[in-house]
């Protein structure tokens, strides 16, 4: 891989699809290599991500640069056809016969395989896109982490097919989001292991294919996201089947001890336009063990807030372009954070503030202005949150 150039971009939850649009753009062929420190519904938490970009379009996602290795682990995720014992031995002959130079044309490789196995060309792009769209799933919006751009000239060679344009892949991918938050109910998470109820199951008004698949699926013991694999579908698509299943009380999900721990944590969020004090707000409530999202724009934040659903909103008074006072207003708009028990925060602790934080409902806490209030800041901060969203011990 060349590495010809090598931007850098940290971001937190949230921001990463707008910091890639204005980025992605200035950017020739190659890689966006991402390190990811908290990858929430990721196998590794701490995962690697690749983005292969191709002329300003997308032509591959996955943990691994594209390679005929890595496309045949696409392919066969989303293929059922590519699994069989008859088909892993064609692309083993394929791979024995051309050289390492011959295999990085993918392009000519897969004409190769599509004409041995018979595929066709929309179901290798589909099952690519679906692997797009499923990394995007996983990383685009909650993970938090780093990433680097590497040019690399060479996949205008590699890849087989024009890719998709990054805007696009998006705007599908926040719809998508817009799915799986009304699927949160019922699937809070991938890793649960759906249990079904035989007793439900057997007053069941469902086709007996439909209740023979449902069984099967159920006594393999494995996670939605595992099953998804197995079946060759969507994750999105079988978190929709069985939130269904049980919505009707047909089955039950059961979550790993660790992820019901984290549901039960109560989630903090802090809107200020201070970087550093983002930061320090983070480590210091973090380690009191709640887990805190922050943001530095009010003007984007109401969306997130929607989708986060926190048991308590911190807002900065003084941020540039809307107020604290205007962001409460606009908060206190949404059906969903009506109930949602608001703080400002202001380094100004004059009595102003506190009668207009009082009008608009809110509590009220001062930031410390020197290093000597820190102290008694973080006294009234804990105070407040063990009032307002306790942690469970």
């Amino acid at each position: 891989m060349t590495n010809l150039a090598s931007p850098n971009i940290t971001f937190s939850p949230s921001e990463l699809p707008s910091r890639l649009v204005s980025t992605t753009k200035e950017l020739g062929t190659g890689y966006w290599q991402f390190e990811l420190t908290d990858a929430p519904e990721a196998s590794d938490p701490k995962a690697h991500w690749y983005l292969a970009i191709v002329q300003g379009r997308v032509v591959f996602s996955g943990t691994q640069p594209l390679s005929w290795r890595s496309l045949c682990q696409t392919l066969q995720r989303y293929l059922p056809s590519m699994r069989t014992a008859s088909a892993k031995q064609i692309l083993s002959e394929i791979e024995k016969d051309l050289s390492a130079q011959e295999l990085k044309m993918l392009s000519q490789v897969l004409l190769k395989a599509e004409k041995a196995l018979s595929l066709q060309r929309q179901d290798v792009v589909k099952a690519i896109h679906l692997q797009i769209l499923s990394d995007l799933d996983t990383y685009l919006f909650d993970a938090r982490g780093n990433g680097r751009y590497l040019i690399n000239n060479s996949l205008v060679l590699q890849t087989p097919f024009s890719g998709f344009k990054l805007e696009d892949l998006i705007f599908q991918a926040q719809a998508r989001q817009d799915e799986w938050r009304t699927l949160r109910r019922y699937i809070p998470s991938m890793q649960g292991t759906p249990i079904v109820n035989p007793e439900a199951m057997a007053s069941a008004n469902l086709a007996p294919e439909r209740k023979q698949l449902i069984e099967k699926l159920t006594n393999l013991g494995k996670p939605l996201s595992m099953l998804a694999q197995i079946t060759a579908k969507d994750p999105l698509e079988t978190a929709k089947m069985f939130a269904k299943l049980i919505e009707k009380g047909f089955v039950t999900l059961e979550l790993p001890p660790e992820i019901v721990s984290k549901l039960a944590t109560p989630e903090v969020f802090i809107v200020d336009d201070s970087p550093l004090f983002l930061q320090k707000f983070q480590a210091v409530v973090t380690k009191w063990g709640y887990r805190v999202n922050i943001w530095n724009d009010p003007a984007t934040v109401i969306e997130k807030l929607v989708q986060a659903n926190p048991s308590i909103i911190f807002i900065d008074i003084n941020m540039p372009g809307m107020s604290g006072f205007d962001l409460i207003k606009e908060v206190r708009r949404q059906p969903q954070l009506t109930n949602i028990p608001l703080v400002l925060l202001t380094a100004e602790n004059s009595l102003s503030n506190q009668w207009r934080a009082k009008w608009g409902n809110c509590k009220f806490i001062a930031k410390p202005r020197s290093p000597e209030e820190i102290a008694d800041f973080q006294v009234e901060l804990r105070q407040l949150l063990q009032e307002v969203a306790p942690v469970c011990q």
